[in-house]
């Protein structure tokens, strides 16, 4: 690990330029999109005022109860620019623009506020043995060029170890692999070169390669860790095998269908993708097939998988804030959530999967979950 006192310096090696590889197209043979269900029950009340904890929930959300899901509790923060949950379930980790606010989602208490170097977070990371998290900032835009860092948490105290590197690109999504071993950070540019994915080496913080992608807007890594998928435009999904080190292959979807957010199933080879039609596409990542299809009304803003890998929920953007909950292996919406008045900026599901966590651009975040 890395002393306080001490900051990281990164030594970059750079990968063979990848192999050619053949760019399977998607097929007409896929599973059809199927109509979303509509929802005749209304979204409930909240269940709990501020301030009063949740009781003991019922059970875990699943595709069979997904119809009960219902508004549990909400609280406000100044904006959220992305959540996420500790491995271990007992941390709510939240950013805004400037700070990192880490709750217990069950009082709704804040336990400590991070004070990151830099402004303009847009990612946070807990790593999966729950030892680091990390804050990726950008700052700036297209037009006056981008300035982003990376900071690092460590331990159960948090102790900050500041700025682990900066960088003139824009970062725009990172991930780490399922063993916790490296970290993935998409950092994106104007120029076509100059646009990259860093793999960092979490024991001691060196960075062990680089990889070319275009325009970089989100990556993901396989539950097995042998694959990684970035979106290097709006129009397409690259493969990467990290065994190997080559594109495997690419996914073009269509200018209607721009990819505006991806995830990987935490049970099996899949990714689904979200579009800015609202149409989601689930792919088979081992073939390139398209295995499912959903449409819903609004641009796509965040995916979340439940723990089982068989709902998905989304988010939509500015157009409504709802919710959906989607039977993956069928395309069945199984429930409309309504509550946010704003574009549901980020999801996840708690570890155990009794509840899931929304946050939008106003600031408001809720709590969903089956009601005891």
């Amino acid at each position: 690990s890395i002393p306080p006192s001490e900051t990281a310096t990164a030594t970059v090696t750079f990968t063979n330029t990848p192999k050619p590889s053949i760019t399977p197209y998607p097929t007409n043979t896929s599973t059809p999109t199927l109509t979303p269900t509509a929802t005749f029950t209304p979204t409930p009340a909240l269940f709990v005022l501020e301030g009063t904890p949740l009781p003991e929930l019922a059970r875990p959300i699943s595709v069979l109860n997904a119809q009960y899901v219902s508004g549990l509790a909400q609280w406000k923060v100044p904006a959220v620019t992305d959540l996420a949950f500790s491995p271990d379930g007992l941390i709510l980790a939240i950013s805004d623009n400037e700070k990192i606010y880490l709750y217990n989602v069950y009082t709704r208490k804040l336990i400590r506020t991070l004070h990151p170097d830099k402004s303009g977070i847009v990612d946070i990371e807990f790593s999966p043995d729950g030892l680091w998290l990390v804050s990726g900032s950008r700052q700036c835009s297209e037009e006056t060029g981008y300035r982003s860092a990376l900071e690092l948490w460590y331990g159960s105290d948090y102790t900050p170890l500041g700025l682990l590197y900066g960088s003139l690109q824009g970062l725009s999504s990172m991930t780490f692999s399922p063993s916790g071993e490296r970290l993935f950070v998409a950092n994106a540019s104007p120029v076509y070169h100059e646009s990259f994915i860093d793999f960092w080496d979490t024991d001691g913080w060196v960075q062990t390669g680089l990889v070319e992608t275009g325009t970089g807007f989100g990556i993901g890594v396989s539950v097995d860790g042998s694959l990684l998928a970035s979106t290097p435009n709006r129009y397409a999904i690259r493969v990467w095998d990290l065994e190997d080190s080559i594109w495997l292959y690419t996914i073009y979807t269509s200018f209607t269908g721009a990819v505006n957010k991806i995830t990987f199933s935490p049970t099996q080879l899949n990714l689904a993708a979200g579009q800015y039609d609202g149409g989601i596409r689930i792919w088979e990542m081992e073939s390139g097939e398209l295995i499912q299809a959903m449409d819903s009304d609004g641009v796509i803003e965040s995916l979340a998988y439940t723990p089982d890998g068989r709902l998905l929920a989304s988010g939509n953007s500015f157009e409504n804030g709802h919710i959906r909950l989607w039977d993956v292996q069928t395309g069945e919406q199984l429930r409309e959530l309504v509550g946010h008045e704003n574009g549901v900026t980020s999801m996840a599901f708690s570890p155990d999967g009794y509840l899931l966590v929304s946050g939008s651009y106003d600031g408001v975040v809720r709590v969903w979950g089956i009601r005891p």
